[in-house]
């Protein structure tokens, strides 16, 4: 259920910036991994012992401020490894304050405006 009264919009969600995103992802990922990671080894080194809970958070603390400085420096290297081996092209990394490219209404022909990406005749056949 929403708390906003019908007919009217509620307010947008805040969200983070998307240029976040190459810090955030490793993040993520080592805090889901130091988790997992934690718990299996506390529980193999102490059995389902009474204390087991702190045990398993004090090892998820140190693990989690030692993974996620270490997913951030590793993930672009990581990214360009795998690139590498696959074969798969570099994209040019992106440029700071760039615009998206805009496209411009060229009149067609005849001379009427055509919309923003809408197929322009050249005049050429297309070749088979």
């Amino acid at each position: 259920m929403s708390s906003a009264v019908p007919g009217q919009a509620s307010a947008p969600r805040r969200r983070l910036a998307p240029k976040y995103a190459p810090v955030l992802v490793p993040a993520i990922m080592a805090i889901a991994m130091s988790l997992v990671m934690s718990l299996v080894q506390t529980i193999a080194r102490l059995g389902f012992a009474p204390n087991l809970a702190s045990a398993w958070l004090t090892s998820f603390a140190i693990g989690v401020a030692v993974a996620i400085p270490t997913a951030i420096l590793v993930a672009p290297r990581a990214q360009r490894l795998v690139g590498h081996l696959t074969g798969a092209p570099r994209r040019p990394p992106p440029r700071p304050n760039a615009e998206p490219p805009t496209k411009s209404l060229k009149p067609s022909s005849d001379g009427t405006p055509l919309a923003a990406g809408a197929p322009q005749d050249t005049g050429r056949q297309a070749s088979r």
